[in-house]
Order: structure tokens, then sequence, then C-alpha cells
């Protein structure tokens, strides 16, 4: 059983129903960031689960 080291972190996600970027919570898992399960769009409510992240912050 391989363990992974699991991140959370804020950041920013595509919304496809109404097409903005909004802010939400990111995994980090292994080499792969997907939207934390269970969150909704804050502009159209709709659910984030299958949002592309655009955005994770970065210190330079």
């Amino acid at each position: 059983m391989r363990i992974t080291n699991q991140k959370h972190v804020k950041g920013e996600a595509h919304c496809p129903i109404c097409t903005h970027t909004v802010p939400a919570d990111i995994d980090l898992r292994g080499k792969y960031a997907r939207v934390a399960i269970g969150q909704k769009c804050p502009r159209c409510g709709s659910s984030l689960d299958v949002a592309a992240v655009v955005q994770i912050p970065e210190a330079a």
C-alpha cells in the first residue's frame, strides 16, 4: 500500500456551468491537482467536482 502526501491549498478553478474562474480548495495528490470534492461555485451554485484547476498559488 502506497502512502501519498495530500496537501490542501486555495486556488482557482474554471466552473463548467457559468464559465468563470472562481476560488476553490485544491487537493494536491502527488503530481495531480484536483478540486476538493463537495464544493459549490460561489457564482451559480453548481458543483465544482468536474471543474478544471486553473491556478495554484506558488512562491517564486
